[in-house]
Parts: structure tokens; sequence; C-alpha cells
């Protein structure tokens, strides 16, 4: 009987799903319209002459997305009834499909970049052809007009160049012509992109500890000086991100990358523009949390533009954290009437899950800073955080407003409940220290009697030498005589 049951969980586990397949999993980062667009792709026989693809993907299509947890036997089942199920045949089908939808998917990123286009018709075109200059021509007017200058726009550039000069040496290479802008088109591509991947893979470094060990070429680039660069915003840019990464205490680094950054941003995909300005927030945060105060207002500034541009939003949706950490920040540079205007407007555009939640709290945040403890307690208390780390804020928001407001019955019961809720949440790590030693000290501070004791100076002492707290500047505050 144990061999049947083993036996029978291993076969469950061969019947792969097919959201695990290639196909499935490509089908999921389409849009609705490229789904339906995808199934008159494979309508035309240029593209697909094989009918079974087409009436995989309109079985596929018809019952998205609930086929995603079909076995392949079930598949089959339904796209040939009569048939006894051949693993290799199906194999094969998704495979041709999926490779079909690599071409469609190719086909429309070509369809939304013209210059693109009219570069690989060039490079499909004899030089030296009327349409080919025709052709060139136009590639060089859509360059002309790009909004976007990041990386691409150099490389695109560098490659119309060589266009240029391969038409104009066949045409007539016993003429003299002036390609210096070859090669500066070229250093420029190069220095642009190659900047821009040492830059990110410094700050992934930073972050995760890759290992990364810069090449020669990458030495070479790094020994440059603000003096070498071209006036490009696209390579100053990456350059300065590039110095804040090398030197992470020399403000003056950060105060170019961030002033390139507000200046040039429109210059950027807009994807490329978010990464950029997630990556000064990022790091002004870091030295923030390393007791670098003055950054408090620069990330804000970053923030602030960062809204004004919409770079924040992901498919008009700002995310819950970020909301979160600009009124935390909003805070701490004192800009209360800022931080209640900002949760006003954008609260609507938080996933609609966590909208009551998160303005709840903000909005109690922003009451406790002004003083307004009848407008807080109402909104942390009867607010629902299931949300662990909410949790966590609204009790430690109470725990700051019985206290100043003198209810010592009701904050004693309080850090008991609290203490209670950090028993019956042992994953925490970090945050669970952190509140226990809110809850210790604070107790602590009930126990004084007289400010100016050798108990308080203790307890002072206590406290500044603790490392895992973060109201630390709170509580030191409570002890000022």
């Amino acid at each position: 009987m144990i061999r049947i049951l083993i036996f029978n969980c291993l076969k469950i586990k061969l019947l792969k799903t097919l959201q695990q397949t290639r196909l499935f999993s490509l089908l999921k980062s389409l849009a609705k319209r490229q789904k339906t667009a995808f199934k008159d792709f494979l309508a035309a026989d240029y593209h697909n002459k094989r009918v079974e693809v087409r009436q995989l993907y309109t079985l596929v299509l018809a019952h998205w997305p609930a086929c995603e947890t079909w076995t392949k036997q079930a598949l089959w089942q339904r796209l040939f009834p009569t048939l006894s199920y051949d693993d290799q045949a199906l194999r094969h089908l998704l495979s041709y499909t999926s490779q079909h939808l690599e071409i469609f998917l190719a086909i429309e990123a070509l369809q939304r970049d013209p210059l693109r286009q009219k570069i690989s018709v060039l490079g499909q075109i004899p030089s030296n052809t009327p349409i080919h200059q025709k052709l060139l021509r136009e590639a060089h007017r859509i360059q002309q007009k790009q909004a976007h200058q990041n990386a691409e726009y150099y490389l695109a550039d560098a490659e119309l160049q060589a266009e240029t000069y391969r038409e104009y040496y066949q045409r007539r290479p016993e003429q003299h012509e002036d390609f210096g802008s070859l090669t500066r088109s070229l250093d420029t591509a190069f220095l642009a992109t190659k900047l821009r991947q040492i830059m990110w893979l410094l700050n992934h470094e930073r972050l995760y500890k890759w290992g990364y060990l810069p090449s020669r070429v990458d030495e070479f680039i790094l020994s440059l000086t603000e003096t070498d660069l071209p006036e490009v915003p696209a390579i100053r840019l990456y350059y300065y991100g590039i110095q804040v990464l090398q030197q992470p205490d020399n403000d003056t680094t950060f105060q170019q990358f961030k002033q390139q950054l507000v200046v040039s941003s429109d210059m950027f995909p807009l994807e490329e523009a978010r990464d950029l300005y997630l990556l000064a927030i990022n790091f002004g945060i870091r030295q923030v949390n390393d007791g670098r105060r003055t950054y408090f207002k620069d990330v804000l500034e970053l923030y602030k533009d960062g809204l004004d541009q919409a770079y924040l939003l992901q498919n008009g949706r700002l995310s819950r954290f970020t909301y979160h950490n600009i009124v935390a920040i909003a805070l701490q540079v004192d800009e209360l009437t800022w931080a209640k205007d900002f949760i006003d407007t954008y609260t609507s555009q938080l996933e609609p899950a966590f909208r009551e939640r998160m303005y709840n709290f903000n909005r109690a945040k922003i009451a406790y800073a002004a003083g307004q403890y009848d407008e807080a307690l109402p909104l942390l208390q009867r607010a629902n955080y299931h949300d662990t780390l909410l949790n966590l804020g609204a009790r430690t928001l109470l725990l700051k407003i019985y206290y100043e407001l003198g209810e010592w019955d009701v904050l004693m019961s309080h850090l008991d409940a609290f203490q209670m809720y950090l028993h019956r949440k042992p994953d925490l790590t970090y945050h669970r220290t952190n509140y226990r030693n809110l809850i210790r000290y604070t107790r602590k501070l009930l126990q004084l009697t007289n400010k100016r004791s050798e108990a308080a100076s203790e307890l002072r002492r206590q406290l500044s030498s603790e490392t895992i707290l973060t109201e630390k500047d709170w509580l030191l505050q409570q002890l000022t005589p």
C-alpha cells in the first residue's frame, strides 16, 4: 500500500501543468490586446502555416487564464480527443507556438521604434542606391526628433554614422570626407553604454555583494575624470552615479548626480528614469540610516520631483511602500501640510486593498506630529492593520501618545498587549528585537521618579549605546529634564 502511494505521488509530480511551460510563461507577460493580436498573427499564412498551432492558441485564448492549471494530457485531450496522448508531439507543438510568440513580440517592439525599423531596413538594402540614400536621410530625420537620449540613442546614432560612412565610401572612395563624426559617435555610444552598465553593477554589488570585479576596460573607464567626458547629459549622469556609489561619503558627488538627474530626466525613457530616481532615493535613505540626517531634504525633493514627473507610478499605481516612505520623510523635515496634501492626492492611486489602512495610519502619523492626539487616536484604534509592520507602527504611535498624554494605566496595559503580540510573532527577527527594546526602555522610563537622578543618567547611557532601537531619539527626549 505504501509503495502504491509513493508511486502515485511521483506520477502526479510528473504531470506538469501548462503554467510551467515556456509558452505560458511568455503569455502571462502579455497585455490583453497583445493576446488578441497574436491570434491574428498566427492566422496569417506568411507567419504560420501550421493549422494545429492556430487550434492550440485558439483553445488557450478561449480558456485563459483557467487553462494555466491544465496538465499537458488535459490539453491534448481537448485538442485531439480521438488520438492517444503523444508527449513529444505536444512538446513540439508548444515549442513551435512559443517560437512564433517570440517573433511576434520582436515585431511588436520594432513597430514601436521607427528608427530601429529604418536601421534594420538599411542593413538589407545595397548602399550607393537611391533608395538606400533616401532611407538614410529619413533615418537621420527621425534620429534628430528623438526625445530620449540615453545610451540606446547614441548606439543608434553610431549605427547611422556607420551607414553614412558606408554610403559615401562606396559611392566616392577617392573623395575625402570628414568622418570624425563617426569616431565621435562610436566613442559616445561606447562610453554611455559602458558607464551605465558599470553604474548598475556597482549598485548591485553595494546591495547584494555579487562579487563584481572591474575588467581592464572597466578600470580604464573608472579612471576617467570629468574633464575627459563629452558634454552629453546621459554620460554625465551615469558618471556621477558611479562617483556616488564609489564615494558614498562625498556629498558633492551626490548633489551633482541629483542635479543632473532632475535637469535631464526627461531625456530618458520612463522605466530608465524611474530606475535612476530610485537609485538616488535609495542611496539617500541609506545615508539617512547611517546617521546623515541632512539627506532627508534631498530625498524628499527627489520624491516630489519623481511624483510630479509620474516616474514613481507604475501602471498608474503608487507602491504602498513608497507612499509610506514619502510621508515618513516629509515628517522628518516638518512638512506636515505637504504630507497631508500628498495623502489626500495619492491615496486613490494605491492598490484598492491597501487604501483605507494606509490612509488611516499615515493620517494618524501626521496628526501625531502636529500634536493632534484626539485626531490620531481613533484612526489608530479603529483601523484593522493586518500588515504586521503596519500593526507594529500603529502600536508604537499609540505607545508614544499614551506616554505623552500621561495615560499611565492605559500605557501599561498597552505595553503588556504589545509584548504578547511580539511573542506570537517569532519570525520578526530584527523587528522583534527592536520593539522588545522599545517596550523594555519605556518600562524603565515609567519607573523613573527624577529625570536628574543617577538612574536617569544610567538609562540615558544605555539608550545611547543601544544599536537596535528605531525610537531612540524619542526615548532620549523623554529623559530631558
